[in-house]
């Protein structure tokens, strides 16, 4: 006859033995869990063959081609020559490969408005994204990610020249970087977007570390338009090979009310 205690023994055996079993399901599933999801790192230069539709105001779209980007840190600039566009952004949240952005977009160095944005940052490659505003402010764009990118900026590269903005698009400044990266103007000149009429620019060029950009505080003075002179400018440089190496300079600045951004080549 089978004891009350042998019954007892083996009624326990498959519940301690299914016991066992989901702790070890657990143990498996703890594993996977604590493995960390880094986020998505967007800093660099975007090459300006970056693509944007955005609403025009007017019912129709425009398109841009052209859209080239700066990021460091929380702050992100986008900026089209040919349109005379620039985002001025600050990413708000990066979760994995999703991001969040608060825009102040410029038309021709003035007028702001305000934009939102959500997308995809694919480190070293891509960034994409919606935005959601009005205007300029509504659309999509494309950036990509330039090769350039494992240049580090150094001021060797851009001092003792004459940068000039004749016949870009956008702001015509006239300046030349010395060793120390001071920004002095050359030229007083007339500038293609007319609020900045006469301005000279003075300011410092301080390379990003590990990064192929440069940091920029500038002022506006001697201005023919009184609102915008003697005001004070942030933003970033990057140099770009068109045809010999570091032969244009990206410059994107503004101050929250006015943007006097553009491209200049060597003189």
């Amino acid at each position: 006859m089978t004891s009350q205690c042998q019954t007892t023994r083996f009624t326990h055996l498959p519940m301690l033995l299914l016991a066992l079993f989901a702790l070890a399901l657990q143990g498996c599933g703890d594993g996977v869990r604590i493995l960390p999801q880094s986020d998505a790192d967007p800093a660099g230069y975007y090459i300006n063959k970056g693509t944007a539709s955005v609403d025009d105001g007017a019912g129709g779209a425009i398109s841009i081609t052209d859209l080239q980007a700066m990021v460091n840190g929380n702050r992100i600039v986008m900026m089209s020559t040919e349109k005379g566009l620039l985002y001025d952004g600050t990413i708000t949240r990066i979760n994995g490969a999703a991001f969040e952005a608060d825009f102040t977009i410029y038309t021709n160095g003035k007028n702001p408005i305000s934009a939102t944005v959500s997308g995809t940052i694919t480190t070293g490659s891509s960034i994409t994204g919606t935005l959601n505003g009005s205007g300029a402010g509504s659309g999509i764009f494309t950036l990509t990610y330039a090769k350039s990118n494992n240049q580090v900026a150094d001021l060797a590269r851009i001092k003792d020249r004459f940068w000039d903005g004749d016949g870009a698009v956008g702001p015509n400044y006239v300046f030349s970087i010395d060793a120390q990266g001071v920004l002095t103007s050359q030229l007083a000149a007339n500038f293609n977007v007319p609020i900045f009429d006469g301005c000279e620019i003075n300011g410092t060029v301080t390379p990003i570390s590990g990064t192929s950009l440069y940091k920029v505080a500038a002022t506006l003075i001697n201005c023919d338009v009184p609102a915008v002179d003697n005001t004070n400018y942030t933003g970033f440089a990057v140099s770009r090979t068109d045809s010999v190496a570091d032969d244009t300079l990206v410059l994107v600045l503004s101050n929250g009310t006015y943007s006097p951004n553009g491209e200049l080549i060597i003189n």
